[in-house]
Formats: C-alpha cells, sequence, structure tokens
C-alpha cells in the first residue's frame, strides 16, 4: 500500500505522488526537487469524465468507471516501478456525489491505492493552499473549476476560509446555460446568494482549472501579450469581461488559440460565461491565473512550517542553477560584491537580484553562442513560483545585460516600467563586471570593492587581486560608468611578488 507523508524538506530527492481522480480527467503527478518549489517529475491524464453522466443518472457510468480504474492502475504500476511510495490519492465532485461512488472507490482500494474523499470544504481548501504556496501573501478570492464543481474560498494572506462549493462543473455549465444567458446568470447568482457569499470585492481573484487556464491563453492571444504561460498573469476585470463577453458566442477554431485541446476549446463559451457572471457578481480588482491548485495545496498542506516559510522563487532559481553547477553561495557572493551599484532596501527587489544573477551565472556555463538566448527562455518561460510577468521581464533584462547589451525590447516594457528595466541592466552590467574580472572566486572578491559615489565608479583593487585587471576588465568597468553616468576610475595596489 502507498502513504502520504509529512514534507519536512530534509532532502531534495525525496518524490512524492498525487493522484487527483476529479470528474473531468484522472491525473498523477510525481514531484521531486525542493521541497517548497516541487519540479513535476511526472505528469499524465486520462480524460475518463466520470461526472460526464451525473445530471441524468446520477451515477458514475460502467464506461467512465472503466476508463479511470485503466489509468489508476496504469499509474499504481508505475510509481512501483519508479519507487514512490510516497502517495496520495484524491477523489472529488464526482465520487463525492454519484450514488455508485463508494462501489468505485472500492475498486481503487483493490489497486492498493488508498482514496480519500474530499469534501467540498476540503477540495476548496486545498485549492486555496495551492494559490497561497504559489503567490505568498496572496488575499482575495480563488476560484477553482473543475469538471463537476466550482469552489470558492477566502485567502487572507496566511489562511483559507469560508469554502464553498456549487455544481457549476465544466461538463455541467453547456446544460445549465441552454436556457439561455440571463436564466444562467440568475441561477448563478442565486447560488452565490444562498451560500452567503460577499466577499472578494476590490480583491484580486485567483483562478485555478485548465479551462480558466485556456481562458488566458485565448487573451493574451488576443492582446498579442508577449509571453504565453498563463500562470500568474494577472488582467485587469474590465478587460476581462470586454474579452470573455465575445468569447462567450463565439465558436472558437484550432487556430485560434494555441496549445488547446479541442475538448477544452469546446468548453471555452461555457467558462467565459461562468466567468462573466463571476466577475460581475464579485467585483474583483483583478483576475490571476494559476497552474497550481488542489494538488500543489495537498503538498503545502504537508510541507513543515519551515518549509512553507521559504520563498517559493529563490528556492526554485537555486536548485536550477545548482544543476549547472552554480552553487547559492556563489550567487550570493557576487551579489554582496556588486551591491555597492545594485544596492536596494526592498526585500522584494533583493530576492529578484539574487536570482537574477544566478542565472547570469548559470548561463555561463553552457554553449557560448546560446548563452543569452537560453538565459532569456530561463527567465519568460520557465515556470518560476512567486513571480509575476514584470519579475520575469526584470530577469531577462539583467540575462541581455550580462551579455554586454544595453538596449531595452519594446515588448518587455509592456510588462515592467522603463525604470525597473533600467535598473536590471544595471544588475546584469554589474554581474557581468564581476565574474569577467574575478571568475566569481572567493579570495579576488575579497581583495577588490566596487563602489559608485558622487558620480564616479570606483573599482578597487588590492594586490593578489592586481594581475586579473586587464583592458578587458577595463572596458566593462566604463561600460557600467557610461551606463550610469559615471566617471570610471581603478585604484590598482602594486601586485605582491611571487615567492
Amino acid at each position: 500500500m502507498f502513504e502520504s507523508k509529512r514534507i519536512t524538506g530534509k532532502s531534495m530527492n525525496d518524490r512524492h505522488a498525487i493522484i487527483d481522480i476529479g470528474s473531468n480527467s484522472v491525473r498523477v503527478v510525481v514531484y521531486g526537487g525542493p521541497p517548497r518549489a516541487p519540479a513535476v517529475l511526472l505528469n499524465e491524464k486520462v480524460t475518463a469524465k466520470l461526472g460526464k453522466a451525473m445530471g441524468e443518472t446520477g451515477e458514475l457510468s460502467d464506461k467512465a468507471m472503466k476508463s479511470a480504474l485503466s489509468a489508476l492502475g496504469r499509474y499504481a504500476a508505475l510509481l512501483k516501478l519508479m519507487g514512490v511510495t510516497d502517495v496520495e490519492t484524491v477523489a472529488t465532485a464526482a465520487a463525492r456525489d454519484a450514488s455508485n461512488g463508494p462501489e468505485f472507490l472500492a475498486a481503487v482500494e483493490a489497486l492498493g491505492l488508498s482514496p480519500r474523499l474530499l469534501s467540498g470544504e476540503e477540495e476548496a481548501t486545498a485549492s486555496a493552499h495551492g494559490v497561497m504556496a504559489a503567490f505568498p501573501g496572496a488575499k482575495g478570492v480563488v476560484a477553482d473549476l473543475g469538471g463537476g464543481s466550482l469552489e470558492l474560498t477566502e485567502i487572507d494572506g496566511k489562511t483559507a476560509r469560508h469554502g464553498i462549493t456549487m455544481p457549476f462543473g465544466t461538463l455541467r455549465l453547456e446544460a445549465f446555460r441552454a436556457a439561455g444567458a440571463q436564466k444562467f446568470a440568475a441561477r448563478v447568482r442565486k447560488a452565490l446568494h444562498a451560500a452567503d457569499w460577499s466577499e472578494g470585492a476590490g480583491l484580486p481573484m485567483y483562478l485555478v482549472g485548465g479551462s480558466w487556464r485556456a481562458l488566458a491563453r485565448y487573451a493574451m492571444a488576443k492582446l498579442d501579450w508577449p509571453l504565453d504561460d498563463p500562470h500568474g498573469w494577472e488582467l485587469d476585470t474590465e478587460t476581462a469581461i470586454r474579452i470573455f463577453r465575445e468569447v462567450t458566442a463565439a465558436r472558437i477554431k484550432g487556430g485560434d488559440v494555441p496549445r488547446i485541446s479541442a475538448s477544452r476549446l469546446a468548453s471555452l463559451p461555457d467558462a467565459a460565461a461562468l466567468l462573466c457572471v463571476l466577475a460581475e457578481e464579485i467585483k474583483p480588482a483583478s483576475l490571476v491565473f494559476s497552474a497550481w491548485g488542489l494538488r500543489e495545496g495537498l503538498l503545502y498542506g504537508r510541507m513543515s512550517p519551515t518549509v512553507q516559510a521559504q520563498d517559493p522563487m529563490l528556492a526554485g532559481v537555486t536548485a536550477f542553477a545548482e544543476t549547472l553547477d552554480v552553487s547559492a553561495a556563489s550567487g550570493t557572493m557576487v551579489a554582496d560584491w556588486t551591491a555597492g551599484v545594485c544596492a536596494t532596501d526592498a526585500p522584494a527587489k533583493q530576492r529578484l537580484r539574487l536570482a537574477a544573477t544566478l542565472l547570469a551565472l548559470a548561463a555561463q556555463r553552457i554553449e557560448p553562442n546560446l548563452r543569452m538566448e537560453q538565459a532569456m527562455d530561463w527567465a519568460l518561460r520557465k515556470r518560476w513560483i512567486g513571480i509575476g510577468d514584470r519579475e520575469r521581464a526584470i530577469l531577462a533584462m539583467t540575462a541581455i545585460a550580462n551579455a554586454g547589451r544595453t538596449a531595452i525590447p519594446d515588448e518587455y516594457l509592456r510588462l515592467a516600467s522603463a525604470t525597473e528595466l533600467r535598473e536590471a541592466v544595471t544588475w546584469g552590467l554589474a554581474t557581468r563586471l564581476c565574474r569577467r574580472f574575478s571568475g566569481c572566486l572567493a579570495q579576488p572578491l575579497a581583495h577588490s570593492t566596487l563602489s559608485f559615489d558622487k558620480g564616479k565608479l570606483t573599482l578597487a583593487v588590492e594586490g593578489p587581486a592586481r594581475p586579473l585587471y586587464t583592458e578587458g576588465v577595463e572596458k566593462d568597468l566604463r561600460q557600467l560608468a557610461t551606463w550610469l553616468e559615471a566617471e570610471p576610475a581603478a585604484k590598482l595596489a602594486d601586485a605582491i611578488a611571487a615567492g
């Protein structure tokens, strides 16, 4: 039998699996790497549509159960072959509401799994924990749209409360909308009123679920957005309603939205109609799309308080850099040395600068002709947890400047301010100067300082590091000074004679 365990963060080699038996799909995900920013090692799903016939029969169909059990048998076998023993299996709305749900769960247990049937409130809370894990300090409402139900939960930065579940899953929306737009909207409003839901006005609404993310991809394409990953993307409510109202009556074609399955495309109008009603009733300030939800929330709930308190972005970037032989200590050492021109008192900016430094150093471990483009791709497209598009643009701009280029791409100005991007150029040029001068070695950094005061940028080098100051280093010092509109200066002590 498999079992779930407490996640303490003692080993980055620990692997944890979540099997999610949903109303639409049955999925297994195996996580590894840093506990606070787990990497996906295996992600498989089968669209069994357990909840498809629920509205008509109240039962799980034999066909759907056979499909789900076949997938679950495969998952159990794969996990055994992988040596993964920490497995948590949960079932949600379809198994919860079906009259033959207990019979189905008994068949799941016979496969060697230990399914736990989540209540609607437990499902809502788990999804909210996933959002809290992905967006530390998040406040607002979490809306998790699954195949069989919609969960709403209020989060206040530290806790999740008032979780409710309503029967507005994607498999049911088409039938509900058949009565007409006005009756559909009235039905949703009535359900919110019956649940005594009044939270979320003026705060972000965090959207969890594949149908929401498909809508985000549609909106990103419509707005010609520079990035294509919806995780962390924030859209103001007014613009969202305008775009999604168009979707409610549209016939979306495959070429209209990249990387969306045919089944997902077919459900877009229904999901858009539901989201428009929710946005109009709850009146959130913005919509934030999250790839983390129930499964990551289950993991987060099992983490020790110490692991939960870690910064997920830094945990992820640090673990990634270490795969390219760049240690956290090296990144911190370089960030400390460049602080003379990059210093900031804002903790959020300090963590971002350290991450940018680590990625810049990691880029030096790959082929020269790929470095800048690869580092930009890491910054913009790798799914870092705990940052949004603004921070991604800053990381990418640092990578560009680390390659010696200072021109700011126009599309980056849609993601971050010119001031922030110019600051990122400073970070990149300072990192470039540091690594070119010292090789990122402790001894030369200990015998040198970089300072910026009264319009003068000064590199002071003590004797042991004196031979490292060359024409190439002087060129980098001059480039950074020009960028800062400063006068470059080098204070060079005599080298200590050998022997």
